[in-house]
This record gives C-alpha cells, structure tokens and sequence, in this order.
C-alpha cells in the first residue's frame, strides 16, 4: 500500500478520565469546498448509518444522536467520492466527537478529502500540542510532500532511473521520519498513562505483528481510562492477534469463487496452502502474482495449494484482473473483507503459509522468501 495513504493526521479528543460513554444530541456542520451538491452521510466506524443528509454548495449540516465520552470513531462519507474500503480514493472524514457542536472544514481535491480544520472540538489542542511537541514535528509537511512529489514524478510521469533514485531517497527518508516519530511518541508514554488522546495516537501503531508489545503498552495505562474506544480497540487486537499469531490454527472462513463455488479454506487440510491476500487496484499486489505463480508451478505436484483472497469490493474488477492476470490457482472473492479482521491485516499483499493440518507457519511473505520458505517444508 502507498506510503501517501499510510499517514493519517491523528485528531485526539482529551476527555477527564472518570466520563464514560454516553449518548448525547450533536450537531456536524461545515464545508467540504469542491463536493458541490451531494449525499454525505454520518457513519459509525463500522460502517453503519447513523443519519445522512446531502450538501448544498459545499455546506452541510447534520444533527444525531451519538455515543460520547470514550473517543470512539465516527466518519464522514462522500459516496459520490469513491467507495468505501481500501482503495485509492479518500471519500471519508474520520473524526471523534467530543462536544455538542463540531465545525468541519475540508477540501476534495484528486479524489480525496483531507481536512483543513476542526473546530468545537476541546481535546483537538491537546492532541495538536502533543504532536507538535515532538522533536521530528518541524520536518513531517516537507518530508511528505518531498515523497509525494517524487512518487508522482515516478510512477504518473516518467519510470526514469533518475526519478526512480529520488523516489528510493525520498522513501528512506520517509522511512526514517516515521520511525523516529514512533521512537519520540513511545518514549513519551510513562508521561500520558492516563490520556485518551494520547492512547489513541500510540494505539495507531499496532497490527497482528506486535501484539506482544501492544499488550505491553495496554498495561500501562491507567485502568479508570481502559473504557477508551482506542484502547478497547487494542485490547481486541491483542486477542485476535494471538488467535491468528505463528504457530496457532488459521481462522476458516468460506468464500466464493469467480462462478460461485463456495469453498471453505479447513476443506484444503493435507496440503500446504499458500494463502495471498490482494485486490486488483493494489499495485505491489499485482507485481507479486508473478512470484506467486512461479511457486505454484513448482510446487504444486510436491503438495502445494494456492489460495488468491481478493478484497475488491467491485466484482467486474476482480474478474477483469483474473483474465488479465491469467492465474491457474484458487481464486475467492471477499467483497467484504471479512477476512482482514480474521487474519488482522491493515495492507495487502499479505501472504501466509499453512500447514497442511491447518497451522499458520509463517506470515507477511514477499518476493523470493515466498519460495525460500515453502521450500523449507517441501523439500
């Protein structure tokens, strides 16, 4: 997944820390400059409806009744934007509601809305005042826009060896930005045990692939704030992430394939299933198929199953992929990505292996160490 889509700007809510949830009657309003006149509707972060409404010359108003005083999720979305889901379109607003009247202030601009200003919001400027105090703080706005400049310059204009070297520059330099970022914030953990804004910024950083120092991190903060939705959040996480961790049984789930077959992954049990989660509009998912079928084809009479799971939401896209790809393996449609919470993957390609009693052998496989690693067991 691109790195442009991997930054989000974390708006935190402080709330004191005895207030539970509860449901309270607001009012959203603001603009959206370049949406014109469209449906936008207010969301739970599970994607359900809470109410909706359409703008009129890029203004909107929306008055609900939602759940406060726990930091939880609530979005803003724009269908006319793109769809819901992974994808390269940003038509969504995510945002926590911490005061009776929020004022919103955004911009589409490329099939995305990035938000300029929030206001009514009382923990916004605790949340801006611990992310600006950060050492790395001064250097985040030229450092992406330094990367995003070279990824456009790459892949839309010309795939040169010179701007191919300012992209693998500008992308070490991201790289190490945000890891210094990571470095700055965990550090500042013993000061905000009792934060909610603060448990929000540092949850952001975990997946299925640290859960063992995500548990660490929910230890430490006070149990009177634990009913933050960040942090219930990140306790879930921790469960799920042992349930699918190395050396634990993979989930089953039942998928469909392209002529609607319905197969279960337990009914592959005696072979090693090599399982690739992807989707058509991912680029490095693309460029991974073709290591994907070399394996396949060298492995398939030793007892090898290929699995493609695809997320696409978009049907005709999944099958207008399959053809041009020309894949001979297993191929099963998840347009609800049912299996991202099951396997706790955030980006794609995500490639696991199985074994043939149904235990996950190994996860996160890329390029060459896909075959390396398969061929450690079938030898």
């Amino acid at each position: 997944m691109s790195k442009i889509l991997f930054f989000m700007f974390v708006v935190g809510c402080f709330i004191p820390a005895t207030l539970m949830a509860k449901v309270e009657k607001v009012t959203l309003k603001g603009t959206i400059k370049g949406l014109g006149n469209e449906e936008l509707i207010l969301m739970n972060i599970d994607q359900s409806e809470i109410a909706r409404t359409k703008t009129k010359n890029d203004r909107f108003e929306i008055t609900a009744e939602v759940e406060t005083g726990d930091l939880r999720y609530y979005m803003l979305y724009a269908p006319s934007v793109g769809p819901l889901g992974p994808s390269m379109s940003i038509p969504t607003i995510y945002f926590f509601i911490d005061s009776p009247k929020i004022t919103i202030k955004a911009e589409l601009k490329n099939e995305q809305i990035k938000v300029k200003a929030l206001k009514g919001s009382p923990g916004k400027k605790e949340s801006d005042r611990i992310m600006a105090s950060l050492p790395s703080a001064s250097r985040v706005e030229e450092t992406y826009d330094n990367y995003n400049k070279a990824f456009h310059e790459y892949n839309e204009v010309s795939q040169t060896p010179e701007n191919m070297k300012k992209l693998e520059e500008a992308s070490r330099a991201l790289d190490a930005l945000q890891k210094q970022r990571r470095d700055e914030i965990f550090d500042l953990l013993p000061q905000y045990t009792n934060s909610m804004p603060f448990a929000v910024i540092i949850s952001s950083y975990f997946g299925v692939d640290n859960v063992d120092e995500a548990e660490k991190v929910w230890e430490q903060f006070d149990p009177s704030i634990r009913h933050c939705y960040a942090l219930r959040r990140l306790e879930d996480l921790i469960q799920r992430g042992k349930s699918c961790a190395v050396g634990h049984e993979a989930p089953d789930f039942e998928l469909a394939t392209s002529t609607g077959e319905k197969i279960k992954l337990s009914s592959l049990r005696g072979k090693y299933v090599l399982v690739d989660f992807w989707a058509s509009w991912c680029g490095p998912c693309r460029k991974e198929i073709p290591n994907i079928k070399k394996v396949y084809a060298e492995f398939k009479d030793k007892g090898l199953e290929v699995v493609g799971v695809s997320i696409d939401n978009s049907d005709k896209a999944w099958k207008k992929a399959l053809e041009e790809e020309k894949l001979d393996y297993l191929q099963l449609g998840d347009p609800k990505n049912i299996t991202s919470k099951l396997y706790n993957f955030n980006g794609i390609p995500f490639i696991i292996l199985i074994s043939p009693e149904g235990i996950i052998l190994d996860k996160g496989l890329r390029g060459e160490t896909i075959r390396e690693k398969i061929a450690e067991y079938l030898k």
